[in-house]
């Protein structure tokens, strides 16, 4: 989901032991994601509320072919249901892995938890692959943007970077399939497919006012989880962290070790977890390690209301202040980093209100080779703050995606700045960032320039949030404020007073 945009909303994830292959049933998978729910989901589901869920479920697939399959409410056992599914897939003439399938789909769309989710063994290599920043895709990202997914980003040498889309555009269909109101897993779950094969994507272009379609095949691609630079004005550092995955907390560590190789000590850093949607728990807990020597990372809960605590040991202490930029995007494993850097006084953070993902995941493989994604756990930040369904608030309220950016390097103490737009990004003291809209745009014969971003560097709240104002004005009033423009390129410095 940057990661997606998101490459997908990852769940934090946790080593599963396989369990020992019973004799061979057609129904085996059922059997073992029925026993697994009820013995280990968050919710403590009732048999009865999976099994008629489980049918409901297969009832609906015998609609298709116009069959009557009555679901009665006496059914509320797992023979029962072996049973129902056994006569019903005999008059329906389906494969049992088919039948499998829904069955299990039906029991946890029970579960009003739309992170427990069971995967074929293909759809397991896509998420384990997406958790690691390798995927196959059309090359995108995208970030939701008044409920409307929008194109943040085309990454470079993809099939999309070959196409008409452009960033900015807005994701409307795939294939017949409409993603208007859909959220960033949903929409992943249309968009995933096995490399080479093709799909047709209907966009809207808000600039030009037209919707087209373009048709795109997926390519395998990998990328960093970590990537960073220094900021050109004063001593501070800036990661963005792509995903939790195997290699983040070392990716991070290198970089922090590049930091400090340049010869100009960090003052402060700049981690940027903006549509991150999580990853792997041990991860979580290794970038942590870089932060603070030692400390209380997180509580968790399961079922019966057991608390476990989580530290941080034999971790070392960054040293200075660190500010995370955070969106609706931001979930699970960052929520959880986010919340136990902030509760430690470590971090604060800038952006908007995180996505809500408090809830803990385990990966458990069934015997057919598919796997079920189960809810075990709620967690909690050191202070015993609650993130499922809720979210982080920022410590400093923040909607544009540029002006947050000010925003942290404001409140590092940061008094030079050089803005510019560049390849179609935002450059906010020599680092890009992929943007929707421009820095800078012409509007009634007048240079104009971003509201939000405006007001964050010169710290006026008389200065909207929303739209663009014209420049010229504060030029006047503000003696340190400069615009050079060359060959249709604005850069604007200013120097704190």
């Amino acid at each position: 989901m940057r990661r997606l945009g998101q490459w997908v909303l990852a769940a934090i994830l946790f080593s599963a032991a396989i369990p020992a292959q019973a004799a061979q049933r057609p129904y085996l998978e059922t059997e073992e994601v029925f026993t697994y729910v009820m013995e280990s989901h968050l919710s403590k589901p009732a048999a009865k509320q999976l099994v008629q869920g489980a049918l409901e479920a297969i009832r609906e697939q015998g609609e298709k072919k116009q069959l009557k399959l009555e679901v009665s409410p006496e059914d509320d056992t797992l023979s029962e249901l072996e049973q129902r599914m056994e006569e019903w897939q005999s008059k329906g003439k389906w494969d049992t892995a088919a039948v499998n399938t829904w069955a299990i789909d039906g029991m946890l769309s029970t579960l009003d938890d739309p992170h427990s989710i069971f995967f074929t063994s293909d759809e397991l290599r896509l998420f384990q692959s997406d958790v690691e920043n390798q995927f196959v895709g059309f090359g995108f990202r995208m970030r939701m943007q008044n409920d409307e997914l929008i194109l943040r980003e085309i990454v470079p040498g993809s099939p999309a970077a070959a196409s008409a889309l452009k960033r900015g555009d807005q994701l409307l269909k795939v294939g017949d399939v409409s993603l208007v109101g859909k959220n960033f897993e949903e929409a992943y779950a249309y968009l995933k497919g096995e490399e080479g094969s093709e799909a047709v994507l209907t966009v809207y272009r808000p600039s030009e006012k037209r919707t087209f379609t373009v048709k795109l095949k997926r390519a395998l691609m990998s990328l960093p989880e970590a990537e960073g630079q220094m900021f050109t004005q004063g001593s501070i550092g800036y990661i963005s962290l792509e995903t939790f995955g195997s290699d983040g907390a070392l990716q991070i560590r290198d970089k922090l070790a590049e930091f400090a190789r340049s010869g100009k000590p960090l003052t402060g850093l700049v981690l940027d977890l903006r549509d991150n949607g999580g990853g792997y728990l041990s991860t979580a807990r290794d970038i942590a390690s870089l932060f603070m020597e030692e400390g209380l990372l997180m509580y968790t809960t399961n079922r019966n209301g057991v608390e476990v605590e989580t530290w941080v040991r034999n971790g070392r202490d960054i040293g200075i202040p660190v500010r995370i930029l955070v969106n609706g995007g931001t979930a699970s494993a960052s929520e959880l980093l986010s919340g136990a850097l902030r509760d430690h006084g470590i971090a604060k953070l800038v952006g908007t209100k995180t996505y809500g993902k408090g809830s803990a995941q385990q990966v458990i493989p069934l015997s057919g080779g598919d796997a079920l994604k189960l809810t075990l756990n709620e967690y909690f930040t050191p202070k015993h703050t609650v993130v499922n369904h809720v979210g982080l608030e920022p410590d400093m309220l923040v909607e544009d995606y540029g002006a947050q950016v000010v925003e942290a390097l404001r409140s590092l103490a940061v008094r030079s700045w050089v803005l510019s737009d560049e390849n179609g990004d935002t450059v906010i003291n020599g680092v890009p960032f992929p943007t929707v809209d421009p820095l800078f745009k012409q509007g009634n014969g007048q240079l104009q320039v971003k509201a939000a971003v405006l007001k964050h560097l010169l710290g006026d709240d008389q200065i909207g949030e929303k739209d663009y104002v014209e420049l010229a004005p504060y030029l006047k009033s503000h003696p340190t404020l400069k615009l050079q423009s060359k060959n249709g390129v604005h850069t604007l410095s200013y120097t704190a007073p």
